[in-house]
């Protein structure tokens, strides 16, 4: 996904280079992240957006039983709980985008992005997620395979959770690249990147 990223960045990718130069830029300021693939001519947008969708799935209850780390000691959410943030912060983006309004999404990201953009903002970011008809839904009955962390790092100046992981849905893998900081007693979203199949571009 690094590799991708440069390519965008330095221009080697140049399919999709123009498309999401904004999205890029505004990830720098705001800690949130986007990129786009190719596969099957189909295009797989990653984007960051606020705001629930009336035909998509509501955000998942907690599977297990746990008990909720406090971000405010610096505690790290259990495996399970883990689990639970990543699809939660998924399906509510994923809401946005059937909807193609993120008011609500931007209301449950950090304060400190907040600052930073708007709804407006965010839709324009992923509007290639929207145009393509992208739909995470699939992913509430499954598992996400975390292939870095969760773990804490320094980041924008401040200390971040981050987690980098897929989900096993077809005809290809979803992946993501989440960041959060503390606000609270809660870990509050920062920055998003996900990559995921479109139907049209």
């Amino acid at each position: 996904m690094k590799q991708l990223i440069n390519e965008i960045l330095f221009g080697k990718n140049s399919m999709v280079s123009g498309i999401i130069a904004l999205a890029i830029i505004s990830a720098i300021g705001l800690g949130c992240f986007c990129n786009k693939d190719k596969l099957e001519g189909l295009t797989n947008t990653g984007s960051t957006t606020p705001s629930p969708s009336a035909s998509a799935s509501p955000s998942p209850s907690p599977t297990k039983s746990y008990t909720k780390a406090d971000a405010s000691k610096n505690a790290l959410p259990s495996e399970d709980e883990m689990q639970d943030i990543v699809k939660k912060t998924l399906l509510d983006f994923n809401d946005s985008l059937q909807k193609e309004d993120f008011t609500d999404f931007y209301g449950k990201i950090s304060k400190y992005w907040q600052k930073q953009t708007s709804p407006e903002k965010l839709k324009t970011s992923f509007q290639g997620f929207i145009d393509g008809d992208a739909d995470l839904s699939p992913i509430k009955d499954m598992t996400a395979k975390f292939t870095r962390g969760p773990e804490t790092t320094r980041s924008l100046g401040m200390k971040t959770l981050e987690a980098d992981g897929e989900y096993p849905t077809s005809p290809i893998t979803t992946k993501f690249e989440l960041k959060y900081i503390v606000e609270g007693k809660e870990w509050k979203l920062v920055g998003i990147n996900v990559v995921t199949k479109v139907t049209k571009r």
